[in-house]
């Protein structure tokens, strides 16, 4: 997401930036660390947020 601000990246693609390709879990994995960057970025009063596109994934806002 940092690496394309503004540009919505689908769950399957950080799932598989993130962890291995042959990662058989669930999805709501990324939902999850989603979730703790969101924390972490609030807390450390970051000039951007993680927002959630509906249908699509994620993206970075300033």
């Amino acid at each position: 997401m940092a690496r394309r601000p503004d540009q919505a990246v689908p769950k399957t693609e950080i799932l598989d930036s993130v962890w291995d390709t042959a990662f058989r879990g669930d999805l709501n994995i990324v939902e999850v660390y989603v979730a703790a960057l969101r924390r972490k970025l609030a807390a450390a009063r970051a000039r951007c947020v993680i927002e959630t596109v509906r249908g699509v994934g994620y993206r970075l806002v300033p």
